[in-house]
């Protein structure tokens, strides 16, 4: 993971074709039903115990491993970072009006939740958290191409 303060850089250096592998699976994700399964935890006749475990869509895994080949999630203390649980909390907010920075923190902080807590990203699918968010950065890249 990038640090924080490296993180503009490294945003620079990537191209209009880098973000377009991530802007492409927004149809998919969109029409993707079942994004999935968080099993609970079960007890056997033995009285030992299974831990949940979560078995995610294929859309999730193609998302999760593009958004690590270009290294938009980075490191800065996502447990502290308040504004970002308000925003995963505003069902109402506008993604389109957030900065780019923002919108990869927000995704940081997703992946890193679900880390801890299991079944977070498939929420997130589920309740169109990031598809606002890659819709988002698909604004805000396309504005500063348009720019340039």
């Amino acid at each position: 993971m990038i640090e924080l303060e490296n993180f503009p850089k490294h945003l620079s250096t990537l191209k209009s074709r880098d973000w377009e592998k991530l802007f492409k699976l927004i149809p998919q994700i969109e029409a993707t039903q079942i994004f999935g399964q968080i099993k609970s935890i079960e007890r056997f006749n033995d009285s030992s115990l299974t831990f949940p475990d979560r078995n995610s869509s294929e859309i999730i895994n193609k998302s999760i491993n593009i958004i690590g080949e270009l290294n938009i999630s980075h490191s800065f203390d996502w447990t502290m970072w308040n504004e970002g649980k308000s925003i995963l909390n505003d069902k109402d907010l506008d993604y389109s009006k957030l900065d780019t920075m923002t919108l990869c923190k927000l995704l940081t902080t997703i992946i890193r939740t679900d880390r801890f807590n299991d079944g977070f990203l498939i929420s997130c699918f589920e309740r169109g958290v990031i598809t606002k968010i890659i819709k988002g950065l698909k604004s805000n890249i396309h504005f500063h191409y348009l720019r340039e």
